[in-house]
């Protein structure tokens, strides 16, 4: 074992495709449904005497920090709407803190994953 996370031998994976539509949450639930699947694969093969499988998968990057993470949540003011959009979307989970903008020391925290385009009038 590895003392740091997602750096140790991979020895299976599961893929499966990402939608346009996916969220943060969507996505979680598909991956614990592929990780239950993985489980029973594994802790059968256990039982069996099986030895763990060999995936040849690597890490393709070093593992996040939570900063790193949280840093996702900040929306900046010269940020394109593009990249604010990207990161309400990768930030937003159900019950979760999420993207927010900091004004003189406050947090403003988005409440809604829904964003409405406004036009002039």
């Amino acid at each position: 074992m590895n003392p740091k996370v997602d750096t140790g031998r991979i020895i299976a994976v599961n893929r499966f495709p990402i939608f346009r539509r996916d969220s943060v949450y969507s996505l979680t639930q598909q991956c614990y449904s592929h990780i239950l699947t993985l489980f029973y694969e594994i802790v059968s093969g256990i039982l069996e005497d099986k030895p763990l499988p060999k995936s040849d998968k690597t890490w393709q990057r070093k593992p996040y920090k939570r900063k790193e993470l949280n840093e996702l949540c900040a929306i900046r003011p010269h940020m394109p709407a593009e990249e604010v959009k990207k990161r309400i979307r990768s930030t937003s989970f159900p019950g979760m803190p999420g993207a927010y903008v900091e004004i003189g020391g406050y947090k403003f925290m988005l409440e809604s994953e829904t964003i409405v385009n406004q036009k002039e009038i």
